[in-house]
């Protein structure tokens, strides 16, 4: 692709007004061979991002900031909601019956603390639209049936010959099982501790108890302020001709609403100025030994997610601290043999307002907290006095280069992924651009390295010398479930006991309702699909490139940014039999240890 002209979007500059959207930006980005275009809705303020280049694989996403301001789970019942059927496609399950009728490479919904985004990819024009339509018609003009609500949100129902009345609900019951996970709950506790004034103290995903208090009526209240264009963000990517999509989204969407303000902004979380030291339950089964089965992490308080030149120099120091097996802290925690793994949720995470850094140990004792926080002290104190080994920063540099050149569909594809990189600075105020085009940053660093003792003054600052941290122990309880399941349980004895018999009726009716509804089959002839003339019947060929006659290898010349792959088999004739089951423990344990010329 000619590095200065976009061929897929020929004449558009800075400027032009297209389908009501104003063209505040054009960026050519050489890190990614691609051009980025960033435009706004006149009338609405919706936001969209495309990245034109030559990839075929084309990528949509809708996303909302959905801010919540309890933990009733209400964004994440909302996103299960949308799909249940829309004002054009009034199917039950639209997602579900669009997988049969798509070549899609990718469809799914997330829900994040503070946004949900709704992205798809396909390799078929046609199906492009398709999937927009069926997408945009669910996120702006979903049916939000009461049904629908009870059967993702929660319902009572009565528990067969019992006549006992239990909850159900498909994120209520997801729910269930996600904060029976030490991993879940150690985030939502380092969340709670560490935000306790902004959205992120909340359970975004519901918690159980508070999931029963949503009512049908918050539920739409939220989409109707939430699910709006002046909230929304767009994002394209691929070959397709971006004027194609402006006209798409303005037709089907944007021509029907006005500017309306979401107040939807994210404060940033006031500083503490002093350490505090929190301890939380999770649940244990009975049967297991709760000897040795606490986890301890220490986690900061960072920088703001829009300072692009602070995350990344803060990505680097973890990769330094913690980044494989030989990384200073790392090696320290594992050696101390107080715990048997990492804690969960060690690292930095830049996916909130204000970011984060954690590290601890799981499968401790939990009076070993003092000697766990002293471990990680000495190695930060260590590192910012004595220096921090040259070598381990040019490891760090070259795997964050890799990673941002490296074009891979895995576990995404490549449109998603370089969405995800930058879609939580963009939706607090800041600029992709700059998240994309990392390499200025980057030299940016790299001279601050010339200079002067760099790391270790990121040390001192943002960890040393930050007090808003909390030392966090994670308990383990073999009766908080049996617990939690007495109260629930008494709670709902109260609540048939004081019901008359036309809400039971109701109970039931709704029961058999919702039943009626989950078995009919429906007609799903509304929704898109493609023909068989509209599947190109060639077959994408990767044709072989000319190699050296000296060397027995196969070669494809492929845009890999730079990147050289190579793949190289051995035959294990020379095993015998009863060593074959080493053989996996040889291929993960050969790339972590050291060899005759470099240690590890």
């Amino acid at each position: 692709m000619d590095s200065s002209v976009d061929s897929n979007n020929v004449g558009l500059k800075k400027g032009d007004n297209i389908f009501g959207y104003l063209i505040k930006r054009i960026v050519i980005l050489k890190e990614i061979n691609s051009f980025f275009y960033e435009l706004e809705h006149t009338v609405t303020r919706a936001k969209h991002v495309h990245i034109s280049n030559n990839d075929s694989e084309n990528t949509f996403s809708v996303a909302f900031k959905t801010v919540p301001t309890d933990s009733t789970g209400v964004a994440h019942i909302l996103e299960h909601t949308v799909l249940c059927g829309s004002k054009k496609f009034a199917v039950r399950d639209p997602f579900f019956s669009m997988l049969k009728r798509s070549l899609s490479t990718f469809m799914n919904a997330f829900t994040a603390s503070d946004w949900t985004m709704y992205p798809f990819s396909t390799q078929n024009r046609k199906d492009f639209y398709n999937l927009m339509d069926v997408y945009l018609d669910a996120a702006f003009f979903p049916n939000i049936k009461e049904l629908s609500f009870m059967q993702e949100g929660h319902r009572l129902e009565i528990e067969g010959d019992s006549s006992s009345l239990v909850y159900k609900g498909v994120v209520y019951n997801e729910m269930k099982g996600a904060m029976s996970s030490p991993d879940q709950v150690m985030a939502q506790s380092i969340l709670k501790a560490l935000y306790p004034s902004t959205t992120y103290r909340h359970n975004s995903g519901g918690n159980p108890a508070d999931i029963i208090s949503l009512t049908y009526d918050q539920l739409k209240a939220f989409h109707k302020r939430h699910y709006h264009p002046s909230n929304s963000f767009f994002y394209t990517y691929g070959n397709l001709p971006l004027t194609d999509h402006l006209s798409f989204i303005e037709k089907k969407i944007l021509k029907t609403f006005k500017f309306v303000d979401p107040h939807t902004t994210v404060a940033s979380q006031p500083r503490r100025h002093k350490p505090e030291k929190k301890s939380f339950p999770y649940p244990l089964g009975k049967n297991e030994d709760p000897k040795k089965k606490c986890q301890v992490s220490l986690s900061w308080l960072m920088v703001d997610i829009k300072d692009n030149y602070k995350v990344l120099a803060l990505t680097l120091l973890e990769q330094i601290l913690l980044g494989n097996p030989a990384s200073p802290l790392r090696r320290a925690l594992i050696e101390s043999k107080l715990g048997t793994a990492l804690s969960d949720q060690t690292g930095f995470d830049a996916n909130n307002r204000d970011t984060l850094f954690a590290c601890g140990l799981k499968d401790v004792e939990e009076s070993d907290a003092g000697k766990i926080k002293s471990i990680i002290f000495d190695v930060l104190n260590n590192l910012a006095s004595n220096g921090v080994d040259k070598e381990l920063i040019e490891s760090a540099i070259h795997q964050l280069e890799f990673h941002r050149k490296e074009v891979t569909n895995t576990p995404y594809p490549y449109g998603i992924k370089l969405l995800l990189t930058f879609s939580g600075s963009w939706f607090h105020g800041g600029d992709p651009v700059k998240t994309l085009q990392f390499d200025a940053d980057l030299k940016k660093l790299q001279n601050a390295l010339v200079k002067g003792p760099f790391f270790e003054t990121l040390i001192k600052k943002y960890l040393l010398e930050n007090p808003h941290r909390v030392l966090l122990t994670l308990v383990p309880d073999q009766l908080m479930e049996q617990k939690e399941t007495k109260r629930v349980e008494e709670k709902l004895i109260r609540i048939k006991s004081v019901m008359q018999p036309d809400e039971l009726g109701k109970i039931i009716e709704n029961t058999k309702e919702l039943k009626k509804l989950q078995e009919s089959i429906e007609d799903v002839s509304s929704l898109p699909t493609l023909e068989i003339e509209d599947i190109p019947p060639l077959i994408q060929e990767v044709n072989e490139t000319a190699g050296s006659d000296k060397m027995p290898a196969v070669c494809y010349e492929q845009p890999t940014s730079g990147i050289f792959y190579l793949s190289a088999a051995a035959g294990t004739e020379m095993i015998k039999k009863e060593q074959i089951f080493l053989v996996p423990f040889f291929c993960f344990a050969i790339p972590k240890i050291g060899t005759a010329v470099r240690d590890y």
